[in-house]
């Protein structure tokens, strides 16, 4: 699959799987959940953003390079008027529903989340505001989308390597700075800049694809899964209350590592039961959907609370029964983000005809 490759499906099945993990992480209980980390997700998306971005981000330099004239600012232009189109209209419905349903922070303090830097705004909450806990995310991503163009297209060739490496050792420079220095950031992965490795090992992976190294590569294959061990020795050492410390800033480094060595094997094709399983319809909806279902996963029950609040009963809803409530928040989430895609994001069923045609673009 080169560059301008169409959409992998597979990688549509992994996106369902990844958006299910985080709203399973943030709806069940912690006894149903386990020692798992079902967050996972989150960091899975922000990786696959640094590849499809960056892989985006050079066809658009090679063609401007070959054309020649003035293309950065047409390009720049170009992106960002398909990425607004496609993320940000959804991004501010969800946010507005929001609002409309009572998630108090973004009530309260509505400018981060609309100006997107709620990344900073959360870090140094002592929780996570109800509601809107997992919009930091799309903070950074917005911020990436605003920025990385920038390094794409004005960074010589010879020194991409050289700077995407950069950012990548950044981030756990990021964590070890904050945890060391400045306690009372309670929550430092939402800090920009510790969030790079994801994005830079993605675009790393991009960057080997333009120069011809083949989806699938074994060596990529093999690093992945030494990363990945590397980071549930980490993960599990933490778990039980004996972390190193010393290596505590590179576990999420090892993980990006690892979700890059899984891009690139899904880029070749999984066969088997693995090929089964992510291609089946189910998952592939639901892989289709991911954007809508992270959007409103967490203000759909503060819907719910309103419209069905026997739903929170104690204890009829409690013990085996909540599998009933979670039901009834998937059914609802469902909803909200078929809806999303159905008016919003679908390129030929937005109903908007001058975002049609942006996203189609």
């Amino acid at each position: 699959m080169r560059l301008g490759a169409t959409r992998n499906t597979q990688l549509d099945g992994w996106r369902a799987f990844a958006v299910l993990g985080v709203m399973w992480h943030h709806w069940a209980p912690p006894e149903w959940r386990g020692p798992f980390p079902f967050e996972i997700g989150l960091f899975f998306f922000l990786t696959l953003t640094g590849f499809l971005i960056t892989r985006i981000l050079l066809r658009e330099r090679a063609a401007g390079e070959q054309g020649g004239g003035k293309w950065r600012l047409r390009a720049y232009r170009g992106f960002q008027h398909r990425r607004l189109a496609r993320i940000l209209l959804p991004c501010y419905v969800a946010m507005g529903f929001a609002m409309l349903v009572g998630a108090s922070d973004i009530r309260q303090h509505p400018l981060p989340y609309f100006a997107h830097f709620s990344n900073f705004h959360m870090a140094a909450m002592e929780g996570w505001p109800s509601g809107t806990a997992h919009y930091w995310t799309l903070a950074i991503q917005m911020q990436f989308y605003f920025l990385w163009p920038f390094v794409v297209f004005l960074t010589p060739r010879r020194w991409l390597v050289g700077v995407f490496l950069a950012c990548v050792g950044l981030a756990p420079i990021s964590r070890w700075v904050l945890e060391t220095f400045y306690p009372l950031i309670r929550h430092g992965e939402t800090i920009t800049p510790c969030a790079l490795d994801y994005f830079g090992t993605g675009a790393l992976l991009a960057l080997a694809f333009e120069r011809g190294v083949r989806e699938g590569d074994r060596r990529i294959a093999v690093g992945g899964w030494l990363a990945f061990g590397c980071y549930i020795l980490l993960y599990s050492l933490n778990e039980a209350g004996r972390p190193v410390h010393s290596l505590g800033p590179l576990q999420q480094t090892f993980l990006s590592l690892a979700i890059v060595g899984l891009i690139s094997s899904t880029l070749a094709g999984f066969r088997g039961r693995r090929r089964v399983v992510l291609d089946h319809p189910v998952v592939q909806h639901i892989g289709k959907l991911s954007y809508g279902l992270y959007l409103f996963h967490t203000p759909v029950p503060l819907l719910l609370g309103w419209v069905l609040p026997h739903l929170w009963k104690y204890p009829v809803f409690d013990g085996p029964l909540l599998i009933v409530r979670l039901a009834v928040f998937a059914l609802a989430s469902w909803l909200a983000a078929w809806l999303c895609w159905r008016w919003l994001e679908g390129p030929q069923r937005l109903r908007f005809p001058r975002l049609a045609a942006a996203a189609g673009k």
